[in-house]
């Protein structure tokens, strides 16, 4: 009875094994030409978190073939071939991550990349602090603060806005990115907004709702130990289109808030892969994607381009480049499927042209949300460009 248990046991674990094979040998596929349907949008989707155990697994999974005996040689044979180009493919997919990080001044620390999603104690929790309130529901803030400041001086501000659609998300994701940049010296301040709904569409409220922040953040930056004279925006996605718009409209003068207060000067913007068109997200026809691009862009407008123009217009952030905008670094994925970067490029020529300081780094093979998981190169990415960033425009410690 043991004999036949103990084969059985041996068939499963080789058929795991060879199906981890296959798994990995289809995401390096995938992520190296992400223009294959379906597979291109979910092989960027693991080898950017988990390259670097795809291409070790990868490895111990030939050695593991060589060394023992296969009474089938040939699917063996295939097993390891497939296998070897799952390390291959997915080495040369972050040999081009790092080349991209590297001519940005962002050196990347591969050790780091095996420990992922490891969310270490933090030193200090969030503060909360309310900034105003709609329909009745509190407004919130969480505020990370930095354990010391040099001199004692006050702290540069970074006002982080989440996306999700705007419909999703809340104030408190990207917790460890927070964490990172308060331990650096930042005062970071993340903002509540009103999310969007099928039944609620908050096109016409979460931006002036952004402004009410920045204004209570102006007036109250100090008792939290940061000098609202050194702010700058950080927001993904959705957020991006809000930090985008927000600072866009404030140094042109268009940016009604719905409560009073004076708007801090915004010395600079970064928004990994954000939304900046919204008729061609809501124009999306990607297998994948495409549906959740429609659902987002009509939960938050209240219906489609044709019936809502006007809306979709100011929505989009080109609607608002103008002369005297801040500084905005672009970080678009190469493979998002949800907004494709050649929108990114579009828009960064346009506000070139109109005399905006941009800058913009894609991400090879990164798909959307490419550096959501703490460590990865992704991430590593963001993290350091954004910091150079900032302090190359005065909003440093």
């Amino acid at each position: 009875m043991k004999a036949p248990v103990a084969r059985w046991i041996g068939r499963i674990g080789r058929f795991l094994h060879y199906l981890m094979i296959v798994v990995m040998g289809l995401a390096a596929l995938g992520a190296l030409l992400p223009a294959i349907p379906v597979l291109g949008s979910i092989g960027p989707l693991l080898v950017s978190p988990f390259g670097s155990w795809i291409v070790i697994l990868s490895l111990a999974a030939i050695a593991a073939i060589m060394r023992g005996r296969q009474q089938r040689r040939r699917l063996a044979l295939a097993m390891a071939t497939i296998a070897g180009f799952a390390a291959g493919g997915t080495a040369v997919v972050e040999s081009r991550q790092i080349a991209v990080a590297r001519a940005n001044g962002v050196d990347i620390d591969l050790a780091r990349t095996l420990w992922l999603g490891a969310v270490r104690h933090e030193s200090a929790p969030p503060v909360l602090a309310r900034y105003g309130t709609h329909e009745g529901q509190p407004l919130r803030l969480a505020i990370y603060r930095p354990a010391a400041t040099p001199g004692g001086r006050a702290a540069p501000v970074l006002v982080y806005v989440h996306g999700g659609g705007w419909g999703g998300g809340t104030l408190f994701d990207r917790r460890p990115d927070m964490r990172w940049f308060a331990d650096l010296g930042y005062v970071v301040m993340s903002v509540e907004y009103t999310l969007s709904s099928e039944n609620r569409h908050t096109w016409d409220v979460a931006e002036p709702q952004i402004a009410c922040a920045l204004s209570w953040i102006g007036a109250n930056a100090a008792r939290y130990g940061g000098d609202p004279a050194r702010l700058a925006l950080f927001g993904e996605s959705a957020g991006g289109n809000l930090v985008l718009n927000v600072s866009y409209r404030a140094a042109a003068g268009r940016l009604n808030a719905t409560c009073p207060g004076q708007l801090p000067r915004i010395a600079a913007v970064v928004a990994p892969y954000p939304v900046l068109d919204a008729s061609r997200m809501y124009a999306n026809r990607d297998v994948i994607a495409g549906p959740f691009a429609r659902v987002m862009t009509i939960n938050y407008t209240g219906g489609t381009p044709d019936r809502y123009p006007d809306r979709y217009a100011a929505i989009s952030s080109p609607t608002h480049i103008a002369r005297g905008a801040p500084p905005t670094l672009l970080l678009p994925g190469y493979a998002d499927h949800l907004l494709p970067p050649a929108v990114a490029h579009d828009f960064a020529r346009k506000a070139k042209a109109a005399g905006i300081e941009v800058r913009l780094i894609g991400f090879p093979s990164g798909e959307h949300s490419f550096d959501q998981m703490s460590g990865s190169i992704g991430s590593q990415l963001v993290r350091g460009a954004t910091l150079q960033f900032l302090e190359r425009h005065g909003v440093k410690p």
